[in-house]
C-alpha cells in the first residue's frame, strides 16, 4: 500500500494501520494508442495510465499498457514493451559466436537474443521475478502451470498464421509497503519453426500486482480490459496488408484470455457485482466503504474498525473513532 507519511505523533496515528484496498471501478473510458492508434482498449477512468505501441522496426513491435489505480496500490499490464524476441540456440549460431545470452541479427534489420525456450508457465515465472523485485520485498513463487484449455483455443486461431502458442500462468507472493500482497502472469509464448530451431517471444504477457485479500477484484478488472481490446482495422491493413483474419484472430484470443482470468479468480471476487452483496462481503473478508468528499467507493479487507483516507487517495485503519492527523473519515456503504 503507498501511504503518504503519517507525520504524526499522537496516538491515534500511531495506531493507525495500512490497510488492503481496491478503489471500486464506476466508470470506465475508451484508450487508444497514441503512438500509432493500432489498438483501443477499456481503462478504469480516473486510473493512470502508460502505454502504446514500442516499435523497433517495421517487422518487430509491442503493444503494451500499464494500468494504476488513484493510491499506486494496484497495478494492471498486459505485455512488455522491454521484452525482446528471441531465436533458438543452434550449432550454427554457435560456431559463428552467437551464444545463448547474445545478441544476433540476421539483416541489420530485426534482433533476436538467443535462447532456449520457455513456455508460458516457465516464461510468468521468470517475468514475474524480475519485474517484482522492484516492486515488492519477500517474493515468492506460489504456483505455475500449464493452460492446455486455453493453449488448445489459441492454437486454433494462431495455427493459420504458421506458428505454434503455449500458455500458461504463475502466482506469487510478496510485501509492498506492510501489506500482503498478490501477483499474477499469465502469458502465451509463439513459436515459429520446428522445436530444434526457429524463433519465439512472448506474443502476450497480461499481469497484476494487488493485494492479497482483494486479488480477486484486480483479477475482474483485468480480465475486463483484456476482452476489450480491439485493433484498429486501418492499422492492420497497413501493417500485414490484411485486416480481417488478424483482427478476428486478436479479439477471439484476447476473449479467451479475459475468461480463462475470470474462472480462475472467480471464488476470490473478481466478479464486482456479486462483491456488493452482504453475504459475498462476509464471505470474501471484504467490505465497502466511501470517501465523502470524492464520493470514491473503496473495497477495503476486513481487520480494523474504522477506516480513514488522505488528499492522496491512501487508506489506513484504527480501531479507535479518532482521526489521524490530515485523514478524513470513510463511511460503510450498504448493500444495494
Amino acid at each position: 500500500m503507498v501511504l503518504a507519511s503519517l507525520g504524526a505523533v499522537t496516538a491515534a496515528a500511531r495506531a493507525a494501520e495500512p490497510v488492503a484496498v481496491v478503489p471500486i471501478v464506476k466508470d470506465w473510458v475508451r484508450f487508444t494508442d497514441p503512438q500509432e492508434r493500432a489498438f483501443t482498449i477499456d481503462v478504469p477512468r480516473y486510473w493512470r495510465v502508460e502505454g502504446g505501441t514500442a516499435r523497433w522496426n517495421a517487422l518487430q513491435y509491442r503493444f503494451w499498457l500499464r494500468v494504476t489505480s488513484p493510491d499506486g496500490n494496484t497495478i494492471l499490464a498486459i505485455n512488455d514493451p522491454a521484452e525482446p524476441f528471441f531465436i533458438l540456440p543452434t550449432p550454427t549460431l554457435a560456431g559463428a559466436g552467437f551464444y545463448e545470452g547474445r545478441d544476433y541479427s540476421p539483416t541489420g534489420i530485426t534482433f533476436y537474443k538467443v535462447a532456449r525456450y520457455r513456455d508460458g508457465a516457465q516464461y510468468s515465472g521468470a517475468w514475474g521475478q524480475t519485474k517484482l523485485a522492484s516492486l515488492c520485498s519477500d517474493i515468492r513463487q506460489v504456483s505455475g502451470r500449464a493452460l492446455p484449455e486455453l493453449t488448445q483455443t489459441t492454437n486454433y486461431y494462431v495455427s493459420a498464421l504458421g506458428m505454434h502458442r503455449d500458455e500458461g500462468d504463475a502466482v506469487f507472493s510478496c510485501r509492498r509497503n506492510g501489506v500482503a500482497m498478490t501477483a499474477y502472469v499469465q502469458t502465451g509464448v509463439n513459436r515459429v519453426g520446428s522445436q530444434a530451431e526457429g524463433l519465439w517471444w512472448a506474443d502476450q504477457i497480461v499481469a497484476f500486482l494487488a493485494p492479497a485479500q482483494l486479488s480477486g477484484l484486480a483479477a475482474g478488472l483485468l480480465a475486463r480490459m483484456v476482452g476489450t481490446a480491439r485493433l484498429d482495422p486501418g492499422w492492420v491493413e497497413r501493417q500485414h496488408g490484411t485486416n480481417a483474419a488478424v483482427s478476428q484472430i486478436t479479439t477471439a484470443t484476447n476473449a479467451a484470455i479475459s475468461d480463462i482470468i475470470m474462472r480462475g479468480w472467480a471464488e476470490r471476487g473478481a466478479a464486482i457485482d456479486r462483491v456488493m452483496e452482504e453475504g459475498s462481503r462476509a464471505r470474501l473478508g471484504i467490505d465497502i466503504y466511501a470517501d465523502p468528499v470524492t464520493g470514491t467507493e473503496y473495497t477495503v479487507a476486513l481487520g480494523s474498525k474504522y477506516y480513514w483516507t488522505n488528499a492522496a487517495g491512501a487508506v489506513v485503519g484504527t480501531d479507535t473513532d479518532t482521526a489521524p492527523a490530515g485523514w478524513r473519515k470513510l463511511n460503510r456503504v450498504p448493500p444495494r
